[in-house]
């Protein structure tokens, strides 16, 4: 499919016989057998290199790496939670906002307002792309000490209006989204 030669071939029950044997004893049919081990490694990762810039990988992560101001390191192996976090302290250091991602110790007593669930909408969401996140570290930071959840913003006054006439309790959120205060 990719155009790509293949693989040496070496089944796992050669690999582990080869590897047991040379740890047993030396010889010239182990060092042989270890030559072999060796080869099939180097063409492994070699292959593993050519899908990479067959598909363009590494310029996306660098790509990544560049616009979330992270390494290219950290663009290959962090959760998208960390590349989300980078590009909040980028935004607000830009804006002249003071920004951490130091984790407090103190715990927050008191009740907060709950939020209205809306039912889901039945159907194709085609209108723009969808695309699914890991919020595990971002959901306690952002979601809960906001109470709100993105898909449900209310980004209209005639909108917001309209829920006050269903009797929807909203709540003003007073930083920008979208751009717009």
């Amino acid at each position: 499919e990719c155009g790509l030669d293949s693989k040496a071939d070496l089944p796992m029950s050669k690999l582990w016989k080869y590897y047991s044997e040379a740890k047993d004893r030396s010889s010239d049919s182990s060092t042989k057998n270890m030559h072999e081990i060796a080869n099939y490694c180097i063409i492994d990762a070699l292959r593993c290199q050519e899908l990479m810039v067959k598909h363009n990988i590494i310029n996306d992560y660098r790509e990544v790496a560049s616009i979330a101001h992270i390494s290219l390191f950290d663009s290959h192996y962090y959760a998208i939670g960390k590349k989300v976090s980078n590009l909040l302290g980028a935004e607000a250091w830009a804006q002249d906002i003071l920004y951490t991602t130091k984790i407090s110790n103190q715990k927050i007593s008191g009740k907060f307002p709950g939020a209205y669930v809306f039912p889901p909408e039945k159907g194709l969401e085609n209108k723009r792309p969808v695309t699914g996140l890991d919020f595990a570290s971002l959901y306690p930071s952002i979601i809960m000490t906001y109470n709100l959840s993105p898909e449900k913003m209310v980004s209209t006054l005639s909108e917001a209006d309209k829920l006050k006439r269903e009797n929807k309790v909203l709540h003003s959120i007073e930083f920008k989204y979208g751009g717009k205060p």
